[in-house]
């Protein structure tokens, strides 16, 4: 009887840092998998900022739970949803006693996240406000150990049932957003440093296995959010389960070079067990292109999150799910959601369903030399544990066009099964250019790859796997 094999190559492409470029042009690439080595596991940061449900001033947005669990979305920031989880909306009156139930609103709050919680994802809390106009929530609060109260009882209705709450076991709890920024956080670091020692130890004391971190900087280069914050932490002997930081970069290899430097500023403080989270990435947001719904923002996509496999990264939230139905926002840059307001898929959630099916359908990693990047082209490979389905995710973004072959030895069969090579580039989204049958335990491929593109090949017998 036939075995069941699946393969999926996908191939796209990457620009590296602008002092690369010259080096990657027109240069032959040889890409070797041997599928009876196999060394890690796939590891798809499958995470996101907003959502499901659309902003709360979205009239025209849609509940996107459909589309996080096709595609495999499973962790989601509560950032920027304009309003509904900021603790200036639930706790709108600062003068309230915060001990009170009545001080507090969570009508908007409980119907946000109850959504993540019934996608079947885990919410990753901000606390704090979202981008706003307002004077005041840029403002420290003007007393750090009332606010740091507020979230605790935001906390106890969110996981002990308090105030006719729930118990939802939320874990992961980040303290404010950008205070390097002003309009974010218009005090000092100083007064941040005071304003997360006092959260921090407020709620550690009261349920010692959540996970409190910060400070969710805006840049790596900030020396005041960076040496000086983790100096202070260790100095005060101040929890600090996770260290959060945000990256909008030109290329994919800029981010894969920033959580490499976070994961070794944090061993070398003696943090080896404080998590690396990155709690915002995407392209630059002043990238001169405006339109961010394109094959060029999918192989950004796809090499980012190839390039995060060795970094010791522990997750990476995309900004954002959710999208606005806004010429302005997309005019000036902001169109970075994976999904239009009206739930269409843009082209970069074509990246994170693809590689949702890697992780779960290949989830052993097979070893190769390296896992790319310098040279221009970056690649993974995946094999299932009964070893009846194989991955290869080959990309690369912006580099011009490239030719490269794939050598993949040692297949786990020789029977016949059947290829269906599926394309992303700006005309074609995700679709079938040809079908054709192989029976080799050998495979070479060749291929001469356009810019900002997309190939994903699928071996299988049955073609249970159409999209």
């Amino acid at each position: 009887m036939k075995k069941f094999v699946n393969i999926f190559i996908i191939s796209s492409f990457i620009l590296l840092s602008m002092n690369l470029v010259s080096c990657v042009q027109s240069q032959d690439h040889i890409i070797h998998f041997d599928c009876l080595q196999t060394d890690k596991v796939i590891h798809y940061l499958s995470e996101i900022n907003c959502g499901p449900l659309p902003n709360h001033d979205n009239h025209d947005g849609v509940d996107l739970t459909k589309q996080y669990q096709e595609v495999g979305i499973d962790f989601i920031r509560t950032h920027d949803f304009n309003g509904p989880t900021d603790v200036s909306s639930i706790f709108p009156d600062f003068s309230l006693d915060p001990f009170l139930e009545s001080s507090y609103n969570f009508s908007i709050s409980d119907r946000y996240i109850s959504g993540i919680i019934n996608a079947d994802c885990k919410v990753f809390y901000r606390l704090g406000e979202s981008a706003s106009i307002e004077e005041q929530l840029r403002q420290p609060p003007s007393n750090f150990t009332k606010w740091a109260e507020i979230c605790k009882h935001i906390i106890m209705h969110y996981n002990d049932g308090w105030a006719d709450g729930y118990n939802y076991n939320i874990k992961y709890f980040e303290i404010w957003n950008e205070p390097d920024l002003m309009g974010f956080f218009n005090g000092t670091a100083g007064q941040y440093y005071e304003l997360y020692r006092t959260t921090a130890e407020k709620l550690k004391e009261y349920n010692p296995s959540l996970k409190i971190g910060g400070p969710c900087t805006s840049s790596i280069n900030n020396v005041n959010y960076t040496t000086g914050f983790l100096t202070y932490v260790l100095e005060h002997n101040i929890p600090l389960d996770f260290y959060s930081w945000h990256m909008y970069a030109d290329t994919p290899f800029q981010i894969y070079e920033a959580s490499k430097n976070v994961r070794n500023l944090l061993d070398n403080f003696g943090l080896k067990y404080t998590e690396s989270i990155n709690t915002e990435w995407n392209i630059n947001i002043g990238f001169p292109q405006r339109d961010k719904n394109n094959a060029k923002n999918a192989a950004f996509t796809t090499s980012t999150l190839t390039l995060l496999q060795d970094t010791g990264i522990d997750y990476a939230f995309r900004y954002r799910g959710t999208g606005d139905n806004n010429l302005l926002a997309r005019f000036i840059g902001f169109d970075l959601s994976l999904f239009s307001y009206d739930g269409t898929y843009k082209t970069p959630s074509l990246s994170y369903k693809i590689m949702n099916i890697m992780e779960k359908k290949t989830p052993k990693r097979i070893q190769t030399e390296k896992i790319g990047g310098l040279s221009g082209i970056t690649y993974l490979g995946g094999i299932s544990e009964d070893q009846s389905n194989i991955s290869i995710l080959i990309s690369n973004y912006e580099a011009g066009d490239q030719e490269y072959q794939i050598i993949l030895d040692n297949i786990p069969w020789n029977n016949s099964y059947t290829i269906v090579h599926y394309v992303i580039d700006d005309s074609s989204h995700f679709e079938i250019k040809e079908e054709y049958k192989m029976n080799s335990s050998s495979i070479e491929l060749s291929e001469t790859i356009k810019s900002s593109t997309v190939h994903f090949f699928l071996y299988d017998l049955f073609l249970q796997w159409h999209s």
